[in-house]
């Protein structure tokens, strides 16, 4: 049985993403892949996982990175390409008694993980800012200028938001250092 859920985190949301995935496998639904803001579970027994998700660059080594994580008991359950780069789905199951792990130890290694984020994700956000920016200049005043209008406000408080708080996560790391 296949469950499809529409649900949508913003790139500077990954713990919670990650909590939601965590609490859906202990209701039985599996993370099986993501499509169009669609995430598609299987059914199966309740089970108690830790889920973790990272951005790889492409860089060609995305297979040894995987083996890497393999060796050391994380399932790739998906990989998503995006602005050169992939998101990717790890999950490990937690024994009784263990407590949560996580794939990044180290405090140094989380924060270049931010922004590296960070910074693909506000240049993409600028960059089709500007473009629609571009494109309502050159049309006709209508409804449809309008629109666009809405959609650049939407765009720069969404990304605005995301570069905010992935600096709020950054800052907090270094001044815990």
């Amino acid at each position: 049985m296949e469950k499809k859920v529409l649900k949508f985190f913003t790139v500077d949301n990954m713990e919670k993403e990650a909590a939601y995935l965590n609490e859906m496998a202990q209701q039985g639904w599996f993370f099986k892949e993501y499509k169009r803001f669609r995430y598609h579970f299987e059914k199966g027994e309740p089970a108690k996982y830790n889920y973790a998700i990272d951005y790889k660059e492409t860089t060609g080594d995305e297979e040894e990175y995987k083996t890497l994580f393999a060796d050391a008991g994380w399932e790739n359950v998906y990989t998503y390409p995006i602005l050169q780069g992939n998101w990717m789905y790890f999950r490990k199951p937690v024994t009784p008694g263990e407590t949560d792990e996580a794939i990044f130890t180290d405090k140094e290694s989380l924060v270049h993980l931010f922004q590296k984020i960070r910074k693909r994700w506000s240049l993409f956000g600028g960059l089709i800012s500007l473009f629609l920016i571009l494109f309502a200049v050159f049309l006709p005043y209508n409804s449809l200028q309008i629109f666009y209008a809405i959609l650049i406000i939407i765009l720069v408080v969404l990304y605005g938001k995301m570069f905010i708080n992935l600096t709020r996560k950054i800052n907090n790391l270094n001044s815990n250092t």
